[in-house]
């Protein structure tokens, strides 16, 4: 049987009205009353406060109220980072962690005070900025010809338009300097009555003496060849470095204190072991000293060569036995393209360059081996050396070998070669695929300890050896790398030495610097730049005058370039508006205006308005700061008399920003700009 579920439907009424007549009467007086009653028990139970779990409100950096300037030019100094160094990675680890290191500064090795360098040049301070330099990068003149300028990668300027030629400057600085130089330097005397010495005179190693001499130390040092500068002297060409800036730098260095002796080889005219005994500490900078040669067939033939041997010959006499030859060098770093362009000026009818990476892939410089083609370098990429053809004992050509890919999936160096073959024909060979250390000799009589394959037993991170007092600092240490990265291992090692003359352990509390990452610029599109914000370009010998002989490729920056060029730099993270305008050309409401004077000995920021009837408190203007100048200052509340005091001077944005208002001109006088004469009074 079926069950009926439907609701019945019931008829219903609301209605908001009472009953007619005295009932109706007395439902509203009712009602009232009850109204009163609810009212009434209300009031004696009292309020009831709801609470909601307290939620974090985050306020955008770019609502903070007006702007103001921490600083300017012309009125604020540009820090200079100096101290004594020991104390040195302290100062770039603290302005690390406080995000105020100027990226060249952070992306060099030894931490050069690249921005520094430029504020001075810039100031018309050349011989200061040459001096501060010198204290991290102990020769300016020389880096300034070869280095691979790291700093200039992280250049905040890439962004903009081009980096400040830092490079250039070093060498810049130099050359004013000598004409600056004063009659005697000052010497810095043994006041901690210990010795120290030094083997090799490369860079590394005459970076430690430097600091050890300003920590009061007597340094000797020993070179086995007949003049100083390790590698700089017998492998870098003198084409990319000039002999006499080299030999007056580490003059300079002997004027100082140095007590350098040329010419002895330790192991062969003084026994390791009595310099341990004789002195209270020992440093071993002898570098890589022999090239390697591949294992394949016919490495041993005559006409085989390797790149450090070649180089020597090279630099010694201008010759290397090439002349009327081919030459076929085998590598892709920066030596191999050094040979390559070293056997051009020495004679060679061809030269070939081989490797194994693609021309995209090549480690050598891209400047290095742009000038080697323009210098008749022909260039074989993809290649790999198979077996070195000979005739009764000589070389008659090349066998090379395609070369898929260098590397696997993981960037680990695993090459992959095909099946096709390549013969040169070829007279000299010459193996540019690394060095090795030859330290037999060295330590021979010492319990200086060796690896399987001749490398020194050190700590690399203390730069300590198995013997107590003996160091080790450069290629020694780190491999083959750069001339900059030697003489930042010469600092560290310094300071490992300081520390074991103190009787501090190595490690106790020992800062090590900060190695930042920084991300690359893409190539700016600088197409309308104006000429004032274009990078100088560095003048060049034209390539069929220079392959003929040894002269300079660079031919360096004229006083007028450099200087320009010094003032381009933003002196980042300094805290002082130097008027580079980049916040003026991002406002979007034209409420900015800048302006400055360039007067070398005078340079000063004159004009600095802020308009806060077309500010939009964006906040673009402080984000694009490269020196964090611009600041917010948490004054929301804007009260003025006159609508003329809504205009900030450079005066008033020089204001303490304190408290939680802004009204204009309160009292604040315009700085005046320095003139040229007072400038050059406060030095």
């Amino acid at each position: 049987m079926a069950v009926d579920r439907t609701i019945p439907e019931t008829p219903s009424t609301v209605s908001d009205e009472h009953a007619e007549g005295v009932r109706g009467f007395m439902q509203g007086v009712r009602s009232i009353l009850t109204g009163f009653a609810v009212t009434a028990g209300a009031v004696k139970r009292g309020p009831v406060t709801i609470k909601y779990p307290a939620e974090k409100v985050t306020v955008s950096d770019r609502w903070r109220g007006a702007l103001r300037l921490r600083g300017v030019l012309g009125r604020d100094e540009i820090p200079l980072l100096t101290s004594a160094p020991h104390d040195y990675n302290g100062i770039i680890d603290g302005l690390y962690t406080s995000e105020r290191l100027p990226g060249c500064v952070g992306n060099c090795p030894a931490n050069v005070d690249a921005r520094g360098q430029s504020f001075l040049i810039a100031d018309d301070r050349v011989d200061e900025a040459y001096e501060l330099v010198r204290t991290r990068n102990v020769m300016p003149g020389v880096l300034g010809r070869i280095c691979h300028h790291p700093c200039e990668t992280a250049c905040k300027r890439n962004y903009y338009d081009e980096p400040i030629a830092i490079r250039p400057l070093h060498r810049f600085a130099y050359e004013e300097y000598q004409k600056l130089r004063p009659e005697t330097l000052p010497r810095f005397e043994n006041t901690q009555g210990k010795r120290v010495a030094i083997i090799g005179s490369g860079p590394s190693g005459l970076s430690a003496a430097l600091d050890l001499m300003r920590l009061g130390y007597g340094v000797v040092m020993f070179e086995r060849e007949d003049k100083p500068g390790g590698a700089l002297y017998t492998g870098v060409p003198t084409y990319r470095l000039p002999r006499e800036v080299l030999h007056r730098e580490i003059d300079d260095l002997v004027e100082m204190g140095l007590d350098l002796h040329v010419k002895t080889e330790i192991g062969k005219d003084i026994p390791m072991a009595s310099l341990i005994r004789e002195y209270d500490a020992v440093l071993l900078a002898v570098g890589l000293q022999e090239s390697r040669l591949l294992p394949i067939p016919g490495n041993d033939a005559a006409g085989v060569i390797g790149a450090l041997e070649f180089l020597w010959a090279v630099n010694r006499s201008q010759e290397a036995g090439v002349r009327g030859k081919r030459v076929f060098v085998i590598g892709g770093g920066n030596v191999a393209v050094d040979v390559a362009r070293c056997a051009v000026r020495v004679g060679a009818t061809e030269v070939r360059l081989a490797c194994l990476e693609s021309e995209e892939e090549m480690p050598c410089h891209p400047w290095e081996i742009e000038e080697a083609l323009d210098e008749g370098v022909i260039a074989m990429c993809g290649l790999g050396p198979e077996e070195v053809l000979t005739t009764d004992g000589h070389v008659r050509g090349m066998k090379m070998r395609a070369c898929l890919s260098v590397f696997d999936e993981t960037g680990r160096f695993a090459p992959q070669f095909g099946d096709e073959f390549t013969e040169v024909e070829t007279d000299v060979v010459v193996f540019a695929i690394g060095q090795g250390s030859k330290l037999d000799g060295i330590v021979a009589g010492t319990e200086l300890l060796l690896s399987g394959r001749g490398q020194l037993v050190v700590d690399g991170a203390a730069n300590t050896t198995s013997v107590a007092n003996v160091f080790a600092s450069g290629e020694v240490v780190t491999g083959p790398g750069s001339a900059i990265a030697s003489i930042a291992t010469g600092h560290e090692a310094a300071t490992s030495i300081h520390r074991f003359l103190q009787g501090i352990p190595a490690d106790a509390e020992r800062v090590r610097r900060p190695v930042p990452r920084y991300a690359r610029y893409a190539v700016a599109d600088v197409t309308g730049v104006e000429p004032s914000r274009r990078r100088a370009n560095m003048p060049l010998s034209k390539p069929e005058e220079r392959a003929t002989d040894f002269r300079q490729v660079e031919l360096g920056l004229t006083h007028q370039e450099a200087m320009s060029e010094a003032t381009r730099c933003l002196r980042c993270e300094s805290e002082v508006c130097v008027g580079c305008t980049f916040c003026a050309r991002t406002c979007p409401d034209y409420a900015l205006s800048v302006e400055r004077v360039d007067e070398a000995g005078a340079r000063c920021l004159t004009r600095y308005d802020l308009d806060l009837t077309k500010c939009c408190f964006c906040g673009l203007c402080a984000e694009q700061c490269p020196t964090s100048a611009l600041v917010h200052t948490g004054q929301y509340e804007l009260s003025f008399v006159h609508r003329d005091l809504m205009i900030f001077d450079k005066g008033e944005m020089l204001r303490d920003g304190g408290g939680d208002r802004a009204t204009g001109r309160d009292g604040i006088e315009s700085p005046a700009c320095p003139t040229s004469a007072g400038r050059k009074g406060e030095r």
